[in-house]
């Protein structure tokens, strides 16, 4: 949310300072200072790849599949085992967004919900009482219990039942908490003398690839879960398109309706693409330079998928280093060098290592994957290929 470079606190250890400064150095690199007006926030693909529920599942535990990719949540319970639910909604989002936000401008993995929180409630809009016994105060306290306890699970899996290969990593996003409230006395505060401590599981996947959003556009669709979820979406893809060289993308709806927690169920896809429409309108409408000028946002909705072309990105661009060029440049062009291709070769058995380029490459794009070495990941993809395939590497 802050537009000035960071301070690193005390807290964090003098021999994490160094690499800290450098991850915000990189992420400068990649997606550039955010002008003072246009306060950025930011948010972790893989909650992009795969969504929060829209809307109360009122369930114990519930999951979204992508393609191989599923997202499993728990609720947690309270000291009677009652559950507390599944985070749902716009607020959870937003919550995570400045939870996200917060340890990329740190680096620390505790989180005071305090003046930094209340002042990004304000940013959002959410200008009421969120103090005490107000309706407002006991729905973020609600939404917090059900975020802060419940946990998290992503998984992938391959192959079938009789041979395959399953990966996955837990989540709790904050295994260590303090939460204050004090119904009765309202004018104490409640929530913003407490703080989080999240896992560093979760630091880390924070670290490795965050994704920079405008906090005043988060502010404008709000109040849509769906809308949040396309303008989170649409910047991931926006920025890999341009990191790729690609002139568009398709998906079908199918795809995308995997992939968005709306809780529409997949024969009722004709709805699914209306609802799509309508947070893509918003989005677009929301779609402006800092100085608050129409951009355009370049999408077409075709009878069968979504068309998402190439659109100017509202978080300005400073110039990438040498590496990050030559990255661009092999996902642009498709093609290693010879060097790479001995060694895919031998990496390679009885696969053909121009068949296992192209689905490389396809694989990168179609996911929106952004490899900061595309050499080493590639020589990785052959590995985890032949090993999906029963086969000793």
């Amino acid at each position: 949310m802050a537009d000035h470079k960071p301070t690193l606190p005390a807290r964090v250890h003098p021999d994490d300072r160094d690499r800290i400064e450098g991850l915000n150095t990189l992420a400068r690199l990649y997606y550039g200072t955010p002008q003072s007006e246009a306060p950025v926030s930011y948010y972790t693909p893989i909650l992009i790849q795969c969504t929060l529920p829209h809307s109360d599942p009122k369930t114990r535990d519930w999951k979204k599949t992508n393609g191989d990719f599923t997202l499993i949540i728990s609720s947690g319970v309270d000291h009677n085992l009652v559950p507390y639910g599944i985070p749902y909604g716009s607020f959870p989002r937003l919550v995570l967004a400045y939870i996200i936000t917060r340890v990329i401008q740190t680096g620390e993995r505790r989180i005071a919900l305090s003046s930094h929180f209340s002042s990004f409630l304000e940013e959002l809009g959410y200008t009421g009482n969120h103090k005490g016994n107000s309706k407002a105060g006991k729905r973020i306290r609600d939404q917090l219990l059900r975020l802060l306890l419940a946990s998290i699970r992503f998984e992938g899996r391959t192959g079938t039942d009789e041979q395959g290969h399953m990966a996955g990593v837990k989540i709790d996003v904050a295994p260590k908490y303090s939460l204050w409230w004090d119904f009765k006395n309202p004018e104490q505060g409640s929530l913003w003398g407490s703080y989080i401590e999240i896992s560093e599981e979760f630091r880390q996947s924070i670290l490795r690839a965050p994704v920079p959003l405008r906090t005043d556009i988060l502010k404008a669709v709000k109040k849509s879960p769906l809308a949040l979820d396309v303008y989170m979406w649409v910047s991931y893809r926006l920025f890999t398109m341009r990191a790729t060289g690609q002139e568009s993308i398709s998906l079908g709806y199918g795809r995308l309706q995997e992939q968005f927690g709306t809780g529409i169920a997949e024969a009722n896809y004709r709805q699914f693409r209306q609802e799509l429409k309508l947070a893509f309108a918003k989005v677009a409408n929301a779609w402006r330079s800092p100085d608050s000028e129409k951009q355009p946002l370049n999408y077409e909705f075709e009878p069968t998928r979504l068309v998402l072309y190439r659109s100017p990105l509202l978080i300005a661009k400073a110039k990438t280093s040498r590496a990050q060029e030559e990255a661009q440049r092999l996902l642009s062009s498709r093609s290693f060098d010879q060097e790479t291709r001995r060694s895919a070769r031998l990496l390679a058995g009885k696969w053909d290592v121009d068949y296992l380029t192209r689905q490389y490459f396809d694989w990168v794009e179609g996911e929106g994957i952004m490899p900061k070495d595309p050499r080493a990941h590639f020589l990785d993809f052959i590995k985890t290929h032949r090993q999906r395939h029963g086969e000793t590497v």
